[in-house]
């Protein structure tokens, strides 16, 4: 597909190959319409076979060097994990609706945390391939702990400063156990960018809530009380306020921390990632996509997913530093279709 080669690159003998989606919202319309009404008509049953047309159509669709990315998991394992998470979701819930006691079932979870999302990668990586070679992930049980919750619990507990690190170590794990065929990729999130980025974030969050709680300071000295009815009417109206700056702030760290991580990462020592999405344009495709959805009644779905999707592709590139015909695929299938359909029910997904 696209190559766009700069003279620095040119000279030292690389390409900068630009991912390309060629899909349409007209042509995704018609598969997302269909998957909709038969999901709807078999009770949720299609909902397997629903995702296999949809990742394979964007998968199909997106290209890189004039190669195309496919998706090969079959609707009949999807459903059977995904069978199995509801039911186990299911009893969980049912046996913590009849004891309290049962709430502690949460802690075996959180251990099993880390093997369900190392299944999870393997299997998506698994089903994922490119020239006809397999992606595949090899994360250990320890290395998803602490990246999935060691890392996040001490930025929660430091109320977002150590967020950076977290991202880190979530980057660093996913990137350096990544591989292609053999090949293997290698990530190394620079700190100080990560950093870099929170403090832009930081001051994005204070330019938009410090109007809220100015407004509210002067609002407890306009009324006197805090207790009457119009100051909680405000209160309200604030806190919606600061919920969207904070979803707006965080979909800028997002943004910005892809750009690191990806750029940060190699394929077999020599091909390098690159990714150039702007937080503000990319924000701004999320929430017009989101208003769009809301005042059609959730008919431009399909439209928003497609220049999503377009969006980041076409600001995705690789510098490869050579052919890329001569990765050797690695025989063996790994995962568990069952833990990667556990995160897609509870709708989390992780990605490098």
């Amino acid at each position: 597909m696209d190559v766009i080669a700069d003279r620095g690159e040119a000279a030292a003998g690389t390409r900068r190959l630009a991912f390309t989606f060629t899909g349409t919202a007209g042509a995704y319309f018609g598969i997302w319409i269909v998957n909709l009404l038969l999901s709807i008509v078999t009770f949720g049953v299609y909902t397997a076979w629903a995702k296999v047309r949809r990742v394979r159509y964007f998968y199909g669709n997106t290209w890189l060097d004039g190669h195309n990315f496919e998706y090969h998991a079959r609707p009949m394992q999807i459903l059977i994990g995904r069978i199995a998470v509801v039911a186990a979701l299911v009893v969980y819930n049912l046996l913590a609706t009849v004891s309290p006691f049962f709430v502690a079932l949460i802690l075996p979870y959180l251990v099993a945390l880390p093997w369900l999302i190392n299944k999870s990668f393997a299997f998506n990586a698994r089903m994922t391939s490119y020239r006809n070679i397999r992606f595949n992930f090899i994360g250990s049980y320890w290395g998803a702990f602490r990246a999935f919750i060691l890392w996040p619990f001490a930025a929660a507990l430091t109320i977002g400063i150590l967020l950076p690190l977290a991202s880190r170590s979530v980057h660093n794990y996913i990137g350096n156990n990544l591989r292609f065929g053999t090949a293997a990729f290698a990530t190394a999130s620079p700190l100080r960018s990560l950093y870099r980025l929170w403090g832009f974030c930081a001051v994005f969050a204070a330019i938009l809530l410090l109007p809220v709680g100015a407004a509210i300071y002067a609002l407890i000295g306009r009324l006197g009380t805090p207790d009457q009815s119009a100051f909680g009417g405000f209160v309200v109206i604030a806190a919606l306020f600061a919920y969207l700056g904070i979803f707006l702030v965080a979909i800028s760290y997002r943004a910005g921390a892809r750009n690191v991580a990806y750029s940060a990462t190699t394929l077999d020592g020599v091909h390098r990632l690159a990714s150039r999405v702007g937080p503000v344009r990319y924000v701004f495709i999320l929430v017009t996509n989101l208003f769009a959805a809301m005042f059609t009644s959730g008919l431009m779905i399909p439209w928003g997913a497609v220049r999503t999707w377009r969006y980041l592709a076409s600001h995705t590139s690789l510098i490869a530093a050579g052919p890329l015909d001569g990765f050797v695929d690695e025989a063996g299938l790994g995962g568990n279709v069952a833990a990667a359909e556990y995160f897609d029910v509870q709708g989390i997904e992780f990605g490098l």
